[in-house]
């Protein structure tokens, strides 16, 4: 098995026996979720499961401090968005 992230888009794929996990982003995904998320992995004898959870959090909340230290607007439009299109509006 091989876990590895960076991309914050979750998937998992098997390969010749090998299982391929990307984590995805507990802050930051790009897959138009804004929940955060984490990978719940099980590996036995009998095989290996992987479950994605995702969970809520104040995502309003997160936007407005990213906006009140001075961080680009986008980035708490992205917060809200989960990475999807964006729109214009407010911190």
């Amino acid at each position: 098995m091989l876990c590895f992230g960076h991309t914050h888009k979750a998937w998992h794929r098997e390969v010749d026996g090998i299982h391929f996990v990307n984590t995805g982003s507990v802050g930051r995904p790009k897959d138009g979720d804004p929940r955060a998320g984490y990978v719940l992995l099980d590996a036995d004898a009998t095989g290996v499961q992987v479950k994605f959870i995702r969970v809520d959090y104040d995502v309003e909340l997160a936007a407005r401090e990213v906006a009140r230290v001075g961080l680009p607007l986008e980035f708490a439009e992205f917060l809200r968005t989960g990475g999807a299109t964006t729109r214009t509006g407010q911190p």
